[in-house]
């Protein structure tokens, strides 16, 4: 049995839908702009205001793949071209391998299916992030859709078998699933730091890539760096490890539960450092010298 459904794109529907794009271009620019005064609202109202924003970008983010074909499973769906259709089977096959794990380990199970776009190079992906062309991401999240390099475009084997295993174990679908079920469960209220960890910990945790394994960096940031600037961090390689040691210095000291804790009163409009206070006891100095000790 297939568990896959295909559709081909519609000529028609691609010439008729400029204005939708147009349409929703504009919205979504809009509440981009007033996203600026979200975080002085109640919580009620800032947590709505973040939904119909990253709704709007998302909306208009797949509107623009209406020239692409798409294959569809049961909680996702991928838009890919042609050429990529066996990689587009692949990354479909392997989002729905992750998704019961990661669906009973956060206790959410998103609205619809999750949508995953498939671009043929790196270049291809960096260009929508206006990244440089040596950007070496295989996988992002952004406002609610899952963007994925494809696999044979980075994977160096052509057996189908190890393309499969590879992709499932050292592949990106864990960690940006991860990272969406951050941002719809704290309603967008994160750090940056701390998603990064969540996202390397699970994966980790499903598949047994750790990502610090691999780059052999050296050295430490300390928390407090990487709240006030994580992307900023000019070693992102050892941000990312430092995010990961402070996640698992959470789950081993005080539990996976805590970890749950912290997501949920984020979820609930509180601080990160205020979740903190609550739950651990600690502020980032605090947590920075526990750690560390």
């Amino acid at each position: 049995m297939n568990p896959f459904t295909e559709q081909n794109s519609n000529v028609d529907i691609v010439n008729r839908s400029g204005i939708l794009i147009k349409a929703v271009k504009i919205l979504a620019a809009a509440f981009v702009l007033i996203s600026a005064f979200i975080w002085k609202i109640p919580v009620a109202a800032r947590t709505c205001g973040y939904w119909t924003v990253r709704e709007a970008i998302k909306t208009y983010t797949i509107v623009c793949t209406m020239g692409m074909e798409k294959l569809t499973s049961d909680h996702f769906y991928v838009k890919f071209r042609p050429a990529n259709r066996a990689d587009a089977r692949l990354v479909l096959e392997t989002a729905e391998y992750f998704y019961r794990p990661v669906v009973e380990d956060f206790g959410y199970n998103p609205r619809g299916r999750v949508p995953i776009i498939l671009h043929s190079s790196k270049e291809e992906l960096n260009r929508n992030f206006g990244w440089e062309a040596n950007e070496s991401a295989i996988g992002v999240y952004y406002s609610g859709v899952i963007r994925a390099l494809a696999p044979q475009s980075w994977i160096d084997d052509r057996d189908p078998a190890n393309v499969r295993e590879i992709f499932l174990t050292a592949g990106p679908m864990a960690h940006e699933y991860t990272h969406l079920m951050i941002d719809y469960l704290t309603g967008g209220n994160y750090p940056r730091w701390f998603t990064e960890g969540m996202a390397q910990y699970e994966e980790y945790k499903l598949t047994g890539f750790r990502l610090s394994d691999q780059t052999g960096v050296f050295g430490c940031y300390t928390m407090k760096e990487m709240a006030e600037n994580f992307d900023g961090l000019s070693n992102q390689p050892l941000a990312y490890k430092e995010a990961l040691a402070a996640i698992e210095y959470i789950a081993g000291e005080y539990g996976e539960k805590t970890l749950h804790s912290l997501i949920g009163s984020l979820g609930n409009g509180m601080t990160f450092e205020n979740a903190l206070q609550k739950y651990l006891g600690l502020d980032y100095n605090g947590l920075e010298k526990c750690r560390r000790g």
